[in-house]
């Protein structure tokens, strides 16, 4: 585990570079860009909160010549597993994706609208070296994501 001691907020995600990258990094592990996963990932970056996979499927279907449920779900697992996605977690237990950059982040999720800002650093590890301790637990990674109101919410009315 990389040891970051100062958090630091990531710019909003740049779409055109969010989506060069991908291509890129499926070019590199011999991924064959189709135009069908060329769908997904354009859909992707057009959300301004978290989305489900069922939500994008739905969304693609909308739409002439969508790509099948298997190509959107294996488009999904395979952008998650490679970083280009992250897993949030809703406040109220609901999951959902959105895109970011491979790399150890950190997310900030606002209740009210939705939207997601990825930060990374975190001082975790004396924390994280107690409870291994206390427990016996060996400690493999982490998961941090914090809820509130953005900046905008927190100037409207509830």
């Amino acid at each position: 585990m990389a040891t970051n001691t100062a958090a630091s907020l990531q710019p909003p995600l740049d779409t055109q570079a969010w989506l060069n990258g991908v291509r890129s990094a499926w070019q590199r592990s011999g991924l064959r860009i189709t135009g069908p996963r060329l769908r997904v990932i354009e859909t992707i970056v057009s959300y301004h909160a978290p989305f489900s996979a069922e939500q994008l499927y739905t969304d693609l279907c909308a739409h002439n010549e969508a790509p099948g449920r298997a190509t959107v779900y294996r488009t999904i697992d395979q952008l998650h597993e490679s970083g280009w996605l992250a897993r949030i977690h809703g406040a109220t237990g609901e999951e959902g994706y959105v895109p970011c950059h491979p790399g150890h982040l950190h997310h900030l999720v606002c209740t009210k609208c939705g939207q997601v800002m990825s930060f990374e650093g975190c001082n975790l590890e004396e924390l994280l070296a107690r409870i291994a301790a206390e427990t016996g637990f060996s400690v493999e990674g982490h998961l941090l994501q914090l809820f509130g109101r953005c900046a905008n919410c927190q100037n409207t009315l509830p």
